[in-house]
């Protein structure tokens, strides 16, 4: 598999797992021409994201209903493409009122490896019903900084019945401590939502979570596994073999930061 087949892998699976999720909670999914965007329904700018997947006929127009969109909602967002996929649009976004904010690095890890021996002391279970949805729904929002009925609603009974989704809750000492998902699809495995709580850090935690993740994957004949790091998350990624194939430049509005 050649760095454009991987480049693919992490746009189709980025792209499909967020409009998924959006619409297991109630959201609302927008696609035209080359562009998407997706309404989680939440008032967090990165939980409403619209991505241009491809040169547009028309930047500035595209780009406007695309902000109509959200401004309909009154929703904050962002709007995400891959580095060089559209120039036009790069130059149509910051007149628009969108400036470039930074680049989230899509990485890819190929082919996937054995998973290493696990941390001792970890446990970690998937969710098969909702019994412990509570628990990963806790530590996610604590783990990402944001209000536990925020992720109540994106994270709730339905995302556990979404075809292709698997999520673990990691236990130390019977007390829950990380989180992870992944998403299946097309040979592709795609990490999310990974998350540590701040006392459990620099323990190797995270990476193990990240590992079950793409073990799920593997298990289910993937070839590849992909995920958008954040600035705490990719040296972690990197080590484990990752590496950036797909950078995502994000812009968004002034009065929106």
């Amino acid at each position: 598999m050649n760095d454009g087949d991987l480049v693919g892998a992490v746009d189709a699976n980025y792209w499909q797992s967020f409009k998924l999720l959006a619409r297991a909670c109630g959201g609302e999914v927008l696609e035209r021409e080359g562009m998407l965007a997706v309404s989680t329904g939440l008032p967090v700018a990165m939980l409403n994201i619209a991505f241009v997947k491809r040169p547009l006929a028309d930047p500035q127009a595209s780009l406007n209903e695309v902000m109509s969109f959200y401004d309909e909602k009154r929703l904050p967002f962002v709007l995400r493409l891959r580095e060089g996929v559209d120039p036009e649009s790069e130059r149509a976004a910051p007149a628009l009122g969108m400036p470039y904010r930074d680049t989230v690095p899509g990485m890819a890890l190929h082919p996937v490896p054995p998973p290493p021996e696990p941390v001792r002391g970890l446990h970690i279970e998937q969710l098969s019903d909702s019994k412990r949805l509570g628990a990963y729904q806790r530590v996610a929002a604590e783990g990402f900084g944001m209000p536990v009925e925020f992720v109540e609603r994106l994270m709730g009974p339905a995302f556990l019945k979404v075809a292709g989704f698997g999520s673990y809750l990691g236990t130390v000492d019977d007390e829950p401590v990380a989180v992870s998902s992944v998403f299946v699809d097309g040979g592709v495995a795609g990490v999310y939502n990974v998350a540590t709580l701040e006392s459990h850090r620099r323990r190797g935690i995270g990476e193990a979570m990240t590992w079950r993740s793409v073990l799920r994957g593997r298990e289910a004949g993937c070839s590849v596994a992909v995920l958008e790091a954040s600035e705490l998350g990719k040296p972690v990624y990197e080590r484990m073999g990752f590496r950036v194939v797909a950078p995502y430049k994000t812009f968004r509005r002034r009065n929106q930061e």
